[in-house]
């Protein structure tokens, strides 16, 4: 069973250490980060104002099984007008067909082409040294081993013929969902106690809240303890780390960063990746921080302020 969280400060350091890295390659980052004025603004003012609208589907969409009220009309009302939109999400267990397939039973009108998730910067991240044509172990669900695992019969070790997972060179984290107290973990600590392997992490959440009102862990604070106990290094590919936004950079080659809105509902992974590529930042606050009683505390914090905060896209 995955581990529960109930106090939100351990995650700190974890959150901590993604501005840092991120921060360290941008040496302006910092100062932009605080320089966010949370101007608090109606959605649909605040959205007419931007070319490309990028929606984190977590706390922005629905939360858990609900939809947030209103959400879907919101985003009929950008294409409606002409806007540029695109689904962004850190998630790397779900191919873009089965997210397009989820979000049109919840009333969305988003088309396939238009959901970018993590899982799809892994094969171009591992086309590149040093992972390129290097043997991996890919912990995943079963959806993302078929979907996101590039040359999975050659070089996924949990796929090829007679090979053994020991021969792996780095570890590809999708997903911990099949993770604890399976076959596994057994395998991954084994391979990690004899080597600290690099691991390639595409899905950098920590955690997702449960209805009890605690939250569990997901595949980056999972990745997270292996750094701290076996000391790996690592790589972030969703967000908030630069790889998942390549699609976008491609697709739109010539938008200012200033005319593209990143709309998320955490600090850490949706605005602080928004930031970092100097795209115009909102908070909502309709999936994490929904009971967050200080929010310019909680800035303050970590350190990190949206340029707008709304209650939802459909406020």
């Amino acid at each position: 069973m995955k581990p529960l969280i109930h106090d939100s400060s351990q995650l700190a350091p974890l959150y901590a250490r993604y501005r840092a890295r991120l921060c360290h390659n941008d040496s302006q980052l910092g100062d932009r980060l605080l320089a966010g004025k949370m101007q608090q603004l109606a959605f649909a003012e605040l959205s007419a104002q931007f070319d490309l609208i990028l929606l984190d589907a977590y706390g922005v969409l629905y939360r858990g099984k609900k939809v947030i009220p209103g959400a879907p009309e919101a985003v009929a009302r950008l294409y409606q007008q002409g806007r540029a939109v695109r689904v962004l999400s850190n998630n790397a267990s779900q191919t873009p067909e089965h997210l397009s397939k989820q979000l049109h039973d919840m009333g969305f009108c988003f088309p396939q082409k238009d959901i970018i998730t993590s899982g799809m910067a892994i094969a171009d991240s591992l086309a590149a040294a040093p992972w390129q044509n290097q043997p991996y172990y890919l912990i995943g669900s079963e959806e993302s081993l078929l979907a996101y695992a590039p040359d999975q019969q050659r070089l996924c070790v949990n796929l090829r013929p007679g090979a053994g997972w020991q021969d792996a060179r780095f570890l590809l984290m999708c997903s911990n969902r099949d993770y604890y107290g399976q076959q596994q973990q057994q395998q991954v600590e084994s391979l990690l106690a004899q080597q600290p392997l690099p691991i390639v992490l595409a899905n950098p959440d920590l955690v997702t809240p449960e209805e009890s009102g605690a939250v569990s862990v997901v595949a980056g604070y999972t990745a997270a303890t292996w750094v701290d106990r076996f000391h790996c290094p690592w790589v972030g590919l969703g967000k908030p780390f630069a790889p998942v936004y390549q699609r976008i950079h491609q697709e739109f080659p010539h938008l200012s960063p200033q005319r593209c809105l990143m709309v998320g509902d955490t600090l850490d992974t949706d605005i602080l990746g928004g930031a970092a590529q100097g795209f115009v930042t909102c908070l909502t606050l309709s999936g994490a921080y929904a009971h967050e009683q200080n929010l310019p505390e909680l800035c303050r914090q970590r350190a990190i302020r949206p340029d707008f905060v709304v209650t939802s896209i459909a406020a």
